[in-house]
C-alpha cells in the first residue's frame, strides 16, 4: 500500500468542510434544567428527571443516578413537569405551553395563553423544551469504517458524517461522505458534502423552502468537481412518531470538470425524496433513505441521478453498528464505459 494513502493531510483535506461547521457550531452557554420532571409508565414505574427531547418515537430523559434514558413512546401513561415546552404534532401544527397534571392516561392537557389543549398520545411526534440553548437542538453523527486486505495490497476506509440543527421554523444540515481506496498501482476517491437549509411555516404539514448546496468528486465516472447550488419547495407527506416522508421539487445550477474537459455549467431540474422510519424494539434500528434524480434543461437527454440509504442498529447508548451504501450515475459521463459508481460500506458510529 502506498504509504502517502492514510496520511493526516489527505483525510484533513476530506474533512476540512465538516470540522469547520463543527466549529462554528461550538457554544458553552447549555443550562439544563432542573431534574423534576416526572414520568409515568403504564406498569405503574416512576421516572424522575429532565425531559431532553421526544423524536423518532423515543423520549430521552436524563437522571442523576441512572444517566441518560430512552423509553419508547407509547409505554409512558403520563408525563408532569413545571417547564414549557414545544410540541409538534402528525398534523404539523406547533404547540408551546406547559403540561396540565390533570389529564386522563394517554393524553397531554396543554396550557398556553389560549386555555388547554388536550392532545392524544400518539399524535405527538416531538416534544422540546423551549428553554434549551443551542447545543441542546444539535445533533451530530459520525462513523467510519477501515479495511485492508494483505494479500490484495488494497486498503480502504470510509468517512460519514451528518450534523443538523433544528429550531421551529428551519433546520439546517450538513452531511457528508468520502471513500478512499489505494491498491498497489492506483488510489481512488469519491466524495460528496451537502449543505441545506429548510424553512416551514408554523403548521409543517404545509410547503416547506430549500435552499442547498453540494460538491462532489468521483475519480470512477473521472469527475475532478461538481459544485452545485438551488432551492426548491417541498412537502411532508408523512411525519409521525414511526415514520417521517418527504419530497421536494426545485432548480440547481451546476458547474463541472472533468478530467479531460473544459469547466462547463448547467441548469437542472431537482426532484429528491427523502423516507426515515425507527424500530423500537431491541434492538433499536434507524433506516434513512434519500434519492434524487436531476434531468438536465440546457443538455439535452442527459439525467444524473443520486441515492444513499443509511441502517443503523444501537450497541449501547449513543453507539451504533453503521451500514451504509450509496449510488451515482451519470447517463453522459465522460468515461461512457462507467456511468454508475455505488459503495457499500460497514462500521461503527457515535451520536452526538
Amino acid at each position: 500500500m502506498k504509504a502517502d494513502f492514510f496520511t493526516p493531510s489527505i483525510i484533513r483535506k476530506r474533512l476540512l468542510l465538516i470540522l469547520l461547521v463543527l466549529l462554528s457550531l461550538i457554544s458553552l452557554n447549555v443550562q439544563a434544567n432542573r431534574k423534576t420532571d416526572v414520568i409515568t409508565m403504564y406498569n405503574g414505574d416512576r421516572i424522575t428527571g429532565e425531559i431532553v427531547l421526544l423524536e423518532g418515537g423515543i423520549l430521552e430523559v436524563s437522571t442523576d443516578f441512572m444517566g441518560k434514558l430512552r423509553i419508547e413512546w407509547p409505554e409512558i401513561s403520563a408525563i408532569k413537569s413545571e417547564y414549557h415546552y414545544e410540541l409538534r404534532l402528525s398534523d404539523g401544527e406547533r404547540l408551546y405551553g406547559s403540561f396540565d397534571s390533570e389529564s386522563r392516561l394517554g393524553q397531554i392537557a396543554l396550557v398556553d395563553i389560549f386555555g388547554k389543549h388536550e392532545v392524544e398520545w400518539l399524535n405527538v411526534v416531538e416534544i422540546r423544551p423551549i428553554e434549551e440553548k443551542f447545543l441542546d437542538r444539535l445533533d451530530v453523527y459520525l462513523s467510519t469504517t477501515f479495511a485492508y486486505t494483505k494479500a490484495t495490497d488494497i486498503g480502504q476506509v470510509s468517512f460519514n458524517t451528518t450534523v443538523s440543527y433544528e429550531d421551529e421554523s428551519s433546520r439546517s444540515a450538513l452531511s457528508g461522505r468520502t471513500d478512499l481506496t489505494s491498491t498497489e498501482e492506483d488510489q481512488s476517491n469519491s466524495s460528496r458534502y451537502d449543505i441545506s437549509r429548510t424553512v416551514w411555516n408554523r403548521r409543517r404539514s404545509d410547503s416547506f423552502r430549500s435552499v442547498f448546496a453540494n460538491f462532489e468528486h468521483n475519480d470512477e465516472l473521472e469527475l475532478k468537481r461538481r459544485i452545485g447550488a438551488g432551492g426548491g419547495l417541498g412537502r411532508y407527506w408523512i411525519d409521525t412518531h414511526k415514520t417521517r416522508f418527504t419530497g421536494t421539487t426545485g432548480l440547481q445550477v451546476i458547474s463541472e470538470k472533468f478530467k479531460r474537459e473544459d469547466e462547463s455549467q448547467d441548469v437542472e431540474l431537482y426532484l429528491s425524496t427523502t423516507l426515515s422510519t425507527w424500530k423500537f424494539t431491541s434492538p433499536e434500528m434507524n433506516i434513512d433513505l434519500n434519492f434524487s434524480v436531476y434531468p438536465s434543461l440546457t443538455d439535452g437527454g442527459r439525467i444524473r441521478t443520486d441515492g444513499n440509504i443509511r441502517i443503523r442498529w444501537e450497541l449501547v447508548a449513543d453507539l451504533f453498528w453503521d451500514v451504509t451504501a450509496w449510488i451515482t450515475t451519470d447517463n453522459q459521463a465522460e468515461n461512457t464505459d462507467t456511468t454508475t459508481d455505488y459503495s457499500i460500506s460497514t462500521g461503527i458510529g457515535w451520536n452526538f
